[in-house]
C-alpha cells in the first residue's frame, strides 16, 4: 500500500460534525478527508447494512483514483424500553429532515412516564471501509457505549442525542463533556480505534 493510502482515510459523509470528530480521534500521521456523495436511501434494516450502503455510494462517486480507502458510519441510539427505538431511525426519528432538537423532543415525549430504572440506553456505531471505484468491502467494526436517558437536555455540546445521554458512571451528559472526555468513551471512538487497528493505521503518538 502506498504512503498516501496509509495516511489518508476518506469519510463518506457531508456531516462536518462527524468529519471533525473522526479527525480528533485520528493519530497525527493520518488525515480524515470528507468524500461527499449523492444522497442514498438508507434502506437497510441494520446499522451495518446502512453503513455499507453509504460507504459504497461514496466509493462509486469518488472522483479520485481507484483503490483509496473510504469509510462511512451508521450510528444511533437504542432504548430497550422503547423496543429498540430510535435505532436505525435515530437521525429521522421525528420525520425526514428533522433537526437534532426535534428528534430529542420526540424521544422525550416517547419516554414520558418511564421510571429511572427503565431509562437505560446505548449508542451504537458501525463503521464500514471499502475501496473507491469498486466499493469492495475492506473492513467493518462496531462500538458501543451504555448509559441512560436524562429527564431533559444537559448542555449544548456534541450533536444528535448527546445532551440527553448520560454514560454509565457519570452524572453529566455527552452534551456537557469536553470533547476529549467524550472521545475517550464514545461508541464512535471505540469503533474507530478498532477500524484503525484492522487497517494498520494506528500510527505512533496519535490520539487513539
Amino acid at each position: 500500500m502506498s504512503d498516501t493510502l496509509s495516511k489518508v482515510l476518506y469519510l463518506g459523509t457531508g456531516n462536518l460534525h462527524k468529519v471533525s470528530e473522526f479527525a480528533r480521534l485520528s493519530p497525527s500521521s493520518l488525515s480524515i478527508l470528507p468524500s461527499p456523495s449523492p444522497p442514498v436511501e438508507e434502506s437497510g434494516n441494520t446499522f451495518f447494512a446502512n453503513a455499507f450502503l453509504k460507504a459504497k455510494n461514496a466509493a462509486l462517486a469518488f472522483s479520485g483514483p481507484k483503490g483509496e480507502w473510504i469509510f462511512a458510519d451508521d450510528s444511533g441510539l437504542v432504548v430497550p424500553a422503547l423496543g429498540g427505538e430510535p435505532g436505525i431511525y435515530s437521525a429521522r426519528y421525528a420525520g425526514e429532515g428533522a433537526s437534532d432538537v426535534e428528534n430529542r423532543e420526540a424521544l422525550q415525549r416517547k419516554m414520558k412516564g418511564i421510571p429511572p430504572e427503565e431509562r437505560g440506553a446505548f449508542f451504537v456505531c458501525v463503521l464500514v471501509a471499502v475501496l473507491s471505484g469498486s466499493g469492495k468491502l475492506v473492513a467493518a467494526t462496531a462500538g458501543y457505549v451504555h448509559g441512560r436517558i436524562a429527564r431533559g437536555p444537559m448542555g449544548e455540546g456534541g450533536f444528535g442525542y448527546d445532551p440527553l445521554f448520560v454514560p454509565d458512571g457519570y452524572h453529566a451528559s455527552f452534551g456537557v463533556m469536553a470533547p476529549d472526555e467524550k472521545d475517550r468513551l464514545s461508541h464512535r471512538a471505540r469503533a474507530f480505534r478498532r477500524l484503525l487497528s484492522l487497517l494498520d493505521l494506528q500510527g505512533k503518538g496519535g490520539k487513539t
